[in-house]
């Protein structure tokens, strides 16, 4: 329901395809479900798929990813690791990851014989050299200080050592910071200029026009045998949900992005096109939508207004009005069925105690004015009017605003915003969102900072330390309850309901969900929007 999602930046998400739309009877042969072909593929040809939104950048040291910008990695770069269909994390580009038994000394070996797109080799040297990058960047140090040093005893061997356990590390290695772009491209950067994409992926860099396309040519050396199938792909950044789905109807793509309710019920059954959804088989946690509060700006500081702000939001109207039946309001970043899931404590809806804490606000300081702001989309905009609504209601003057979802990620990191729209924490592990609520990534505002909303709760860091270094089941599932309920308290999110996100495609389109791990397992390939390009295919 809600745009600018910053959780993809270094944080990996996992949720797993929904079975709710059927492939026409001419879709092509055997294992055929929505969004997977088995059958045998056809070569080449050129697809287009529209997104949510621009990217940035192409830079894992600097640029910021959302799932938009997942899909451009996935095109030209490959991950180190990567999540497969039963939600183990296995090597990618990588060939083999170990620890030793106390989980702080992590043995990567590299697949042999891999070469980037500008024909020079992938070496243990140069995926240190992309960790060197990825540490001395302000925006993915954060997510890497538990390293301390990084060894090539040989050129295809890399020993991560670490500060203290961490037995969920491999799973670090499906985010931003697992993938390798190679050496020209970091030396670019050094020199100060914007780096050229040069990956191991299976297409090549082509062409990119901010907010119209970027194109990628199929990479005919690509280490995968067979693959990519497609000689092309373009993406279009289409902001508009209602302009999407009606730029699929009318042939313009072939294959589109959405977290739009409507869109979704839209597809869903629909002969014509093949849906794959996010709502079912979560893997860890799902990506959640929420209105963020910056804790370190008036009048948002103060806990009474967080707390008000949270009394005074009817989000079981909010989701009738806007989220189509697809999804139920949430308590906080787990779901029911999770084992990580409690009874947080979260507010209710109470209007009438969101008054009466306002009052003593205003008695204060004055009527609390603040912003809500969100992405340009009209869907999004309508919906903020609503909760710009209700808060008046009890009390608050507010004004909204609407801005480009890389601006607005931006402003997430350097703390300059009052409460705006997003979703995040999709994550296979707990883990990945140690860097969104740890007080050590609290920064000033103005500065660099991955605990956006600066919300600086010791609490809050004991329990995500407990989860991140046990290999203990109950001791992780006490601690991650405890998060939860420790966010409630604070109110750095105001909980909303799981994020949908669902791919649809014509029936010209195949396999675009279908992903097999380089060691013939199933892999994970759809991941709350984020699909892999190379098994992609066209029929006819």
């Amino acid at each position: 329901m809600l745009g600018a999602g910053g959780a993809s930046a270094l944080a990996g998400c996992s949720s797993s395809p929904s079975s709710s739309s059927t492939t026409s009877s001419g879709a092509s042969s055997s294992g055929s479900k929505p969004g997977i072909n088995t059958g045998t593929p056809n070569k080449g040809g050129s697809a287009t798929v529209a997104t949510l939104a621009e990217i940035d950048g192409f830079f894992p040291p600097s640029n910021h990813w959302d799932t938009n910008g997942f899909l451009y990695a996935n095109t030209v770069y490959d991950p180190l690791m990567w999540v497969a269909a039963d939600g183990t994390v296995q090597p990618y580009l990588a060939k083999s990851l170990t620890s030793n038994s106390d989980y702080t000394v992590w043995t990567m070996t590299l697949r042999p014989g891999i070469k980037f797109s500008d024909g020079s080799d992938l070496t243990s040297s140069v995926v240190k050299n992309n960790y060197s990058a990825l540490a001395a960047s302000a925006l993915t140090g954060t997510a890497l200080k538990g390293i301390t040093s990084v060894d090539t005893p040989d050129s295809m061997t890399v020993v991560y050592n670490l500060s203290a356990p961490r037995p969920s590390f491999a799973a670090g290695l499906t985010t931003q910071v697992g993938y390798v772009v190679g050496q020209a491209m970091l030396d670019q950067s050094a020199a100060g200029k914007t780096p050229t994409p040069i990956g191991t992926g299976p297409f090549i860099y082509s062409s990119w026009q901010p907010n119209d396309h970027f194109t990628a040519t199929r990479n005919p050396n690509y280490w995968r045998s067979g693959l990519p199938h497609l000689d092309q792909i373009t993406f279009k950044p289409i902001p508009d949900d209602t302009q999407r789905a009606a730029t699929l109807k009318t042939g313009g793509v072939d294959l589109i992005l959405t977290n739009d309710a409507v869109t979704i019920t839209e597809f869903t059954g629909s002969s014509q096109y093949q849906l794959v959804d996010s709502l079912t088989g979560v893997i860890g946690e799902p990506s959640v939508a929420f209105i963020m509060l910056n804790t370190a700006v008036a009048p948002t500081s103060d806990l009474r207004i967080r707390q008000a702000l949270a009394k005074g939001l009817d989000v079981n109207q909010i989701l009738k009005i806007f989220g189509g039946g697809l999804t139920e309001s949430i308590n906080g970043l787990f779901l029911k069925g999770s084992p990580f899931y409690s009874s947080t404590g979260y507010p209710t809806f109470d209007p009438a105690g969101a008054k009466s804490l306002v009052s003593q606000y205003t008695a204060e300081h004055g009527t609390p004015a603040l912003t809500l702001t969100t992405v340009t989309d009209p869907r999004l905009e309508r919906v903020v009017q609503v909760i710009q609504q209700m808060w008046n209601q009890v009390g608050f003057n507010i004004t909204v605003s609407a801005i480009q979802q890389a601006t607005l990620i931006t402003n997430f990191i350097t703390g300059k915003f009052q409460a705006a729209t997003s979703y995040q924490f999709g994550a296979v592990d707990p883990d990945l969102n140690y860097v969104w609520f740890s007080t050590t990534t609290v920064s000033p505002v103005g500065g660099i900072g991955l605990n956006f909303p600066r919300n600086s709760d010791p609490d809050i860091e004991f329990s995500l330390q407990s989860g991140r270094t046990s290999s203990s089941q109950s001791t992780r599932e006490v601690a991650y309850k405890k998060l939860d309920q420790r966010l409630a308290a604070d109110l750095p999110y105001l909980w909303l309901e799981q994020y949908p996100f669902a791919m649809v495609g014509d029936q010209r389109i195949q396999n675009f969900a279908g992903l097999t791990m380089p060691n013939g397992a199933p892999g994970y390939g759809f991941d709350e929007g984020i699909i892999f390009p190379s098994q992609m295919w066209l029929n006819g």
